[in-house]
């Protein structure tokens, strides 16, 4: 009897092959005001390209998301809060008709049903080729827990009979490399007759299209649902990760397989006749978990104006010690119409910095006294830090720059050359600090007077230890400002 094989090869030639990460940086806000929560990642998006949120809900619920100034590739859509328990997410992206999927995480240990699985693809009615309305699909989902990969197939009616006098069935769960345009070996979950010697239900590897060409690898569990006509398969990650072939390109840090669903029918002379598919797609096997929190303000500092003219802006720091981003985050300068400030960094877990736009005004003109920034990450609860400009230059009415800072030749081998600038007399320290936030060297500490200047840094602490290759922060304080900047020590 021939396998399954023949047909899962063709069908697999479509699935999306596209091999590299979506969906990075996630990051939401606190609870909003109806107790929704603002998710954010970043996702291709444009013509031809549709986004959605996906959530544990009533069932697996989805919403589009939209494109918006923030990150690079920001999309970003709303969702129901973790209120009392945590709330699972995962995402769909569609690229000209091609599918890639991080379907939303079952619960650990839990025993899911058909409405607990993320749909993978609908498939129309009627167009199975051989007139069995059980071989029909008309839908597959997809579900991941801790030990076991879940897919559920739903077809038109008639329940899912393995034979029909001398006619036989099977039901597949197919998975492959995504990155191979024409994988020659294949996985398949399968609900089939079960004949001992011939073929009966499990996990197998398919390398060909005999029965000589499946390697059995596992056993598969299977539960039927004729209320909904569904039927569930389930098998052990445990059994695909310990194929050498599986593990070769299932790569554990950003879990992707290829996965498509098939019926086939099955008879004596004909052999193994492909009856109805569905093409599938990329599916990203990693969860987004969101949990429950009591929420602490977030906190700005450093609100500070580099630059002149047109490569004038504003920056400030924001913290947050729940790892929100942001819903709101402005300037306004004299009470005017607030400007938006952008993230520079997108890992909430450590300050971010943010920035406005070089040369809008009056930061170009230089004619300001107040700046407020204002920013909140539940869309109820402002904070606010303000900056006041009180330099006058010669002409009577432009701001004198605030205090600066910058380096020269950053990433640096040797010494750092370091340039600071003083609006006025007043007592300046430079500090040098490691991405702890530990002091290594103080590079001046002593009033300087209303100057440029320079200073350098040999790479070494201050008992003169040289320190290691890496990241560290130069910040400068004076007359109640501070100038923060990153340098990198490449030895």
């Amino acid at each position: 009897m021939k396998t399954a094989a023949a047909a899962i090869l063709v069908l697999l030639l479509v699935v999306n092959a596209q091999a590299y990460e979506h969906w990075n940086n996630e990051r939401h806000s606190a609870l909003l005001p109806d107790e929704s929560i603002a998710i954010r990642v970043e996702s291709p998006s444009g013509q031809n390209l549709e986004n959605y949120l996906l959530f544990s809900g009533d069932g697996i619920e989805e919403r589009p998301m939209v494109a918006i100034p923030d990150g690079p590739s920001t999309v970003t859509a709303t969702m129901p809060g973790p209120i009392s328990d945590s709330r699972r997410c995962g995402f769909r992206l569609i690229r000209n008709g091609e599918l890639d999927l991080m379907p939303v995480r079952l619960a650990d240990g839990a025993a899911p049903v058909p409405s607990d699985l993320t749909l993978l693809e609908s498939d129309p009615v009627g167009d199975e080729l051989y007139g069995y309305q059980n071989l029909d699909l008309v839908a597959s989902h997809v579900g991941l827990s801790e030990a076991r990969l879940y897919g559920a197939l739903t077809n038109a009616g008639g329940g899912f009979p393995t034979s029909q006098m001398l006619t036989f069935f099977g039901y597949v769960l197919a998975i492959a490399d995504p990155a191979l345009a024409a994988p020659d070996t294949v996985f398949l979950l399968m609900h089939t007759l079960n004949q001992p010697g011939i073929i009966t239900p499990g996990l197998y590897k398919a390398t060909g299209p005999e029965t000589g060409d499946l390697v059995w690898l596992g056993d598969v569990v299977t539960e039927e649902y004729p209320a909904t006509n569904q039927l569930v398969i389930s098998c052990a990650l445990a059994d695909l990760v310990a194929d050498p072939y599986f593990a070769s390109w299932y790569d554990t840090s950003d879990p992707a397989i290829g996965l498509a669903a098939l019926t086939q029918r099955i008879t004596l002379l004909g052999g193994v006749d492909q009856a109805d598919e569905s093409p599938g797609g990329t599916c990203w096997l990693r969860g987004c978990s969101i949990e429950p929190f009591v929420n602490q303000l977030p906190t700005l500092s450093d609100l500070t104006f580099e630059g002149t003219g047109p490569g004038a802006f504003a920056r400030v720091d924001y913290s947050d010690a729940n790892g929100h981003c942001p819903v709101v985050c402005e300037v306004s300068f004299d009470g005017g119409e607030p400007v938006a400030m952008l993230p520079q960094t997108l890992d909430y877990g450590a300050p971010v910095t943010y920035a406005t736009e070089a040369g809008i005004e009056p930061l170009a003109s230089g004619v300001w006294t107040t700046a407020v920034a204002r920013f909140s990450d539940n869309a109820s609860d402002f904070i606010e830090l303000a900056a006041t400009n009180t330099g006058v230059d010669e002409d009577g009415h432009r701001p004198v720059q605030g205090l600066a800072l910058s380096i020269e030749r950053n990433p640096t081998s040797t010494s750092a050359i370091i340039e600071f600038a003083m609006p006025a007399q007043g007592h300046l320290r430079v500090d040098v600090f490691d991405v702890s936030g530990r002091v290594l060297r103080t590079l001046v500490d002593r009033v300087v007077g209303t100057e440029a200047g320079t200073l350098s840094w040999d790479g070494r602490d201050e008992a003169g230890a040289a320190v290691s290759s890496g990241i560290y922060f130069l910040k400068a304080s004076a007359l109640g400002q501070s100038a923060t900047k990153k340098l990198v020590l490449a030895k």
